[in-house]
């Protein structure tokens, strides 16, 4: 690994300069209850919710917990898909995953058909396949602009590199820019660093052991926190792809302790661990030395992992 030295005047683009320092991505995917994805046409501001039509939605999306991700249109641009995941909580609030509905609409129902899917009540059917968003919102990042850009066109041209049953899109941000080309990956709701074809077709098919991949996982957006999403890798490390399949929760308990409670077949199970602050990186814009960064951001460590029951 080479490392830079952080004082440099020389400037940098953050995903490459990230990748060099050895950064953990994980932890950095945020959580959200939902998620709608709207097809905008670009150009995008650097913010999708800046724009105009869209702004109407904001307090509506801020109460259901909702995160709003643009698409780049596919086809016919004379209509409009808006997609909604919503996270599945069972009576302990315990996550198992994303449910997926959507509707096909003329531009000048958008805001209707959002605010359909954002009260629908009745949980939508399980679906089979998958949906991979990629970053591709240069407006917001360079390498998002240019890395993420071209990992998406790649998957495009080739319906087939993840698998027949695979959607891609090319989305708006998706936080953690310094980990570009990042990508989303439902209805798992994982996130992940540094992503390429070849990790995305293992996410997908869970090929391999999870280990192999575990360094780029920026964690699942069902979980409450960070630091269990932080804990929740280290389970993952012990129990594989089928972890995923399970209904999970966490906490950050006052006692100082992160703890999973997983749902296995075979019965409850809960792990804990102490998750620590780490190292503190400087999140670089790109195209300006290091030493102008305005934002930092904490790695997260997980001591020593528990299984308490």
């Amino acid at each position: 690994m080479t490392t830079l030295d952080v004082t440099t005047e020389t400037p940098v683009r953050c995903a490459p300069w990230t990748r060099e320092q050895g950064a953990d991505p994980v932890g950095s995917v945020g959580t959200y209850r939902s998620f709608l994805m709207v097809e905008w046409p670009l150009p995008w501001p650097k913010d999708i919710g800046e724009v105009p039509a869209l702004a109407a939605l904001r307090a509506e999306l801020a109460a259901a917990g909702c995160r709003l991700q643009g698409l780049v249109p596919k086809g016919d641009s004379s209509t409009r898909t808006l997609i909604h995941y919503g996270a599945q909580l069972d009576s302990d609030g315990a996550f198992s995953g994303y449910r997926r509905s959507s509707l096909t609409v003329e531009p000048a129902e958008v805001i209707g058909a959002a605010r359909h899917l954002l009260a629908a009540t009745d949980p939508a059917p399980p679906t089979s396949g998958h949906e991979v968003l990629v970053c591709t919102h240069g407006r917001r990042d360079r390498c998002c602009g240019s890395l993420g850009t071209d990992l998406a066109l790649q998957l495009l041209a080739d319906p087939d590199a993840l698998g027949a049953d695979t959607a891609t899109w090319r989305t708006s941000h998706t936080g953690g820019h310094r980990f570009a080309p990042t990508a989303l990956v439902f209805p798992e709701g994982t996130g992940w660093a540094f992503a390429d074809i070849a990790l995305l077709a293992r996410v997908v098919a869970r090929e391999g052991p999870v280990t192999d991949v575990l360094d780029r996982y920026r964690g699942c957006a069902g979980l409450a926190s960070p630091r269990v999403q932080a804990l929740e890798r280290a389970v993952l490390a012990e129990v594989g792809w089928g972890l995923f399949d399970m209904a999970r929760w966490g906490s950050d308990d006052p006692d100082g302790a992160t703890r999973l409670h997983v749902k296995r077949p075979d019965g409850p199970v809960t792990w804990e661990a102490t998750v620590n602050a780490g190292r503190v990186l400087p999140v670089p814009e790109c195209g300006a030395p290091v030493t102008e960064a305005r934002k930092t951001s904490t790695e997260l460590v997980v001591g020593a992992l528990r299984r308490v029951s």
